[in-house]
Protein backbone atom coordinates (compact mmCIF):
# COMPACT_ATOMS: atom_id res chain seq x y z
CA UNK A 1 0.00 0.00 0.00
CA UNK A 2 1.38 3.43 -0.84
CA UNK A 3 1.49 6.54 1.32
CA UNK A 4 -1.36 8.34 -0.45
CA UNK A 5 -3.70 5.33 -0.22
CA UNK A 6 -3.03 5.08 3.53
CA UNK A 7 -3.74 8.78 4.04
CA UNK A 8 -6.92 8.58 1.94
CA UNK A 9 -8.19 5.84 4.20
CA UNK A 10 -7.26 7.73 7.37
CA UNK A 11 -5.51 11.11 7.28
CA UNK A 12 -4.70 10.73 10.99
CA UNK A 13 -2.46 7.70 10.44
CA UNK A 14 0.81 8.35 12.23
CA UNK A 15 4.09 8.57 10.38
CA UNK A 16 5.29 5.57 12.40
CA UNK A 17 2.32 3.50 11.19
CA UNK A 18 2.77 4.60 7.57
CA UNK A 19 6.45 3.72 7.89
CA UNK A 20 5.59 0.25 9.14
CA UNK A 21 3.03 -0.36 6.37
CA UNK A 22 5.21 0.74 3.45
CA UNK A 23 8.56 -0.47 4.77
CA UNK A 24 10.36 2.89 4.78
CA UNK A 25 11.98 4.81 7.62
CA UNK A 26 9.98 7.52 9.39
CA UNK A 27 12.39 10.14 8.01
CA UNK A 28 11.79 8.73 4.53
CA UNK A 29 8.03 9.09 5.02
CA UNK A 30 8.42 12.67 6.34
CA UNK A 31 10.56 13.58 3.31
CA UNK A 32 8.05 12.10 0.87
CA UNK A 33 5.10 13.82 2.58
CA UNK A 34 6.86 17.20 2.49
CA UNK A 35 7.67 16.68 -1.19
CA UNK A 36 4.04 15.69 -2.00
CA UNK A 37 2.79 18.77 -0.14
CA UNK A 38 5.24 21.16 -1.85
CA UNK A 39 4.39 19.72 -5.27
CA UNK A 40 0.67 20.22 -4.58
CA UNK A 41 -0.38 16.55 -4.59
CA UNK A 42 -1.55 16.91 -0.99
CA UNK A 43 -3.42 20.17 -0.40
CA UNK A 44 -4.74 19.58 3.12
CA UNK A 45 -5.46 17.08 5.83
CA UNK A 46 -9.10 17.37 6.75
CA UNK A 47 -11.97 15.68 8.51
CA UNK A 48 -14.86 14.64 6.29
CA UNK A 49 -18.17 15.25 8.02
CA UNK A 50 -21.13 12.90 7.77
CA UNK A 51 -24.11 15.11 6.79
CA UNK A 52 -26.60 12.57 8.20
CA UNK A 53 -25.16 13.08 11.69
CA UNK A 54 -26.04 16.77 11.30
CA UNK A 55 -29.62 15.95 10.30
CA UNK A 56 -29.01 16.41 6.56
CA UNK A 57 -30.65 13.31 5.08
CA UNK A 58 -31.52 14.63 1.61
CA UNK A 59 -28.90 15.46 -1.01
CA UNK A 60 -29.99 17.27 -4.17
CA UNK A 61 -28.13 18.07 -7.37
CA UNK A 62 -29.13 21.35 -9.02
CA UNK A 63 -28.64 22.38 -12.66
CA UNK A 64 -29.11 26.08 -13.32
CA UNK A 65 -29.17 28.23 -16.44
CA UNK A 66 -28.35 31.88 -16.01
CA UNK A 67 -28.34 34.99 -18.11
CA UNK A 68 -24.63 34.97 -19.09
CA UNK A 69 -23.86 38.45 -17.77
CA UNK A 70 -25.60 37.55 -14.49
CA UNK A 71 -23.60 34.37 -13.83
CA UNK A 72 -21.01 35.99 -11.49
CA UNK A 73 -23.69 37.66 -9.35
CA UNK A 74 -25.78 34.47 -9.26
CA UNK A 75 -22.74 32.49 -8.12
CA UNK A 76 -22.05 35.11 -5.44
CA UNK A 77 -25.63 34.73 -4.14
CA UNK A 78 -25.44 30.93 -4.26
CA UNK A 79 -22.20 30.96 -2.27
CA UNK A 80 -24.07 32.69 0.57
CA UNK A 81 -26.71 29.94 0.73
CA UNK A 82 -25.82 27.61 3.60
CA UNK A 83 -27.83 24.77 2.06
CA UNK A 84 -25.47 24.50 -0.91
CA UNK A 85 -22.40 22.40 -0.35
CA UNK A 86 -20.63 22.57 -3.71
CA UNK A 87 -21.02 24.97 -6.65
CA UNK A 88 -19.49 24.50 -10.11
CA UNK A 89 -19.58 26.80 -13.13
CA UNK A 90 -20.03 24.47 -16.10
CA UNK A 91 -20.34 24.26 -19.86
CA UNK A 92 -23.04 22.39 -21.75
CA UNK A 93 -26.77 22.48 -21.16
CA UNK A 94 -26.47 24.34 -17.84
CA UNK A 95 -24.14 27.09 -16.66
CA UNK A 96 -24.05 26.11 -12.96
CA UNK A 97 -24.22 22.80 -11.15
CA UNK A 98 -24.55 22.68 -7.37
CA UNK A 99 -25.19 20.14 -4.64
CA UNK A 100 -27.22 20.87 -1.56
CA UNK A 101 -27.92 19.17 1.77
CA UNK A 102 -31.33 19.26 3.41
CA UNK A 103 -33.05 17.79 6.47
CA UNK A 104 -36.05 16.58 4.49
CA UNK A 105 -38.01 17.18 1.29
CA UNK A 106 -39.99 19.98 2.96
CA UNK A 107 -36.79 21.93 3.55
CA UNK A 108 -35.69 21.17 -0.03
CA UNK A 109 -39.02 22.41 -1.44
CA UNK A 110 -38.86 25.58 0.66
CA UNK A 111 -35.31 26.20 -0.60
CA UNK A 112 -36.39 25.77 -4.22
CA UNK A 113 -39.44 28.03 -3.98
CA UNK A 114 -38.09 30.73 -1.66
CA UNK A 115 -34.36 30.95 -2.32
CA UNK A 116 -33.46 29.39 -5.66
CA UNK A 117 -35.87 31.38 -7.80
CA UNK A 118 -33.80 34.55 -7.93
CA UNK A 119 -32.94 37.15 -10.60
CA UNK A 120 -30.49 35.94 -13.22
CA UNK A 121 -31.57 32.29 -13.07
CA UNK A 122 -33.71 31.62 -16.14
CA UNK A 123 -34.21 27.88 -15.71
CA UNK A 124 -33.27 25.14 -13.28
CA UNK A 125 -33.88 21.51 -12.50
CA UNK A 126 -32.87 19.30 -9.64
CA UNK A 127 -32.66 15.66 -8.70
CA UNK A 128 -32.62 14.03 -5.29
CA UNK A 129 -29.77 11.60 -4.75
CA UNK A 130 -31.16 8.23 -3.68
CA UNK A 131 -27.87 6.37 -3.15
CA UNK A 132 -24.16 7.11 -3.43
CA UNK A 133 -22.20 4.33 -5.12
CA UNK A 134 -18.71 5.81 -5.26
CA UNK A 135 -16.79 8.75 -3.90
CA UNK A 136 -13.39 9.44 -5.39
CA UNK A 137 -10.18 10.37 -3.62
CA UNK A 138 -9.97 13.82 -5.18
CA UNK A 139 -11.48 16.97 -3.77
CA UNK A 140 -12.82 18.86 -6.80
Amino acid sequence: MDILAILQENARTSIAEISRQVGLSENGIRYRLEKLEKMGYITSYTALLNPRKFGKKVTAVFHLNTIPRSTPSVIARLKDMAELDTIYQTTGNFSIMATGLFEDTEELNAFVTKKLACPGIVDFSFEVVTRKHKEGPFSI
